[in-house]
């Protein structure tokens, strides 16, 4: 094997280990969740009277959470694999190893800033952002109302609870689409 082959070989390995890195750092980060685990010992806590209403909230716990997961995911994918990619087509366009291969370098570059164009766009036409801001506020929000039902001084007033859980979807629903809070509530 001559000594540009190797330099192109050992190019492809470093690019392939960096990509490989950056996409097992993503899953480790979505994977590694640690918000909520106060909610699942919280659950033994409620009274039987509310163990039903509780359940519900903390279901819709977890769904906003697991929704707030994936919306990071596809954000900061998006972002982050964006300034990667930009900055390996530039990096690309100057690596002297590659100067023998000039159409693969300049192949490459221009794929790699096209993708990198792409995903950002994509990230701000789907307004990826918005999305996984509203789905962790929500998930916020019932965190909280779940801490409500340890407070054994007053009975649970269902149709209070129901009232919040209605008001933090109508604001979910608001964020996820761009609509403002007082237009959710008139449709739902």
């Amino acid at each position: 094997m001559t000594l540009p082959e190797r330099r192109w070989r050992t190019f492809l390995i470093v690019i392939s280990s960096l990509a490989v890195l950056t996409i097992a750092g993503c899953v480790l980060i979505t994977l590694g969740d640690s918000r909520g685990v106060a909610i699942n010992k919280l659950q033994t806590l409620f009274p039987d009277a509310s163990k039903d209403i509780a359940g519900l909230v903390v279901a819709s716990y977890r769904e906003y959470r697991a929704d707030t997961v994936r919306w990071s995911a596809a954000y900061f994918g998006c972002v982050f694999g964006s300034a990667f990619l930009s900055a390996l087509a530039g990096v690309l366009l100057k690596l002297d190893l590659l100067a023998s291969h000039q159409s693969l370098r300049n192949d490459l570059a221009a794929i790699f800033a096209a993708v990198a164009a792409l995903l950002i766009t994509l990230s701000i036409v789907g307004d990826f952002q918005r999305k996984w801001l509203a789905n962790r506020i929500a998930a916020s929000a019932m965190e909280n109302l779940a801490y409500e039902f340890l407070d054994t001084t007053q009975p649970v007033n269902r149709a209070v609870v129901i009232a919040k859980i209605q008001e933090i979807n109508a604001a979910r629903s608001a964020g996820i689409v761009g609509e403002s809070v007082s237009f959710a509530k008139e449709h739902r």
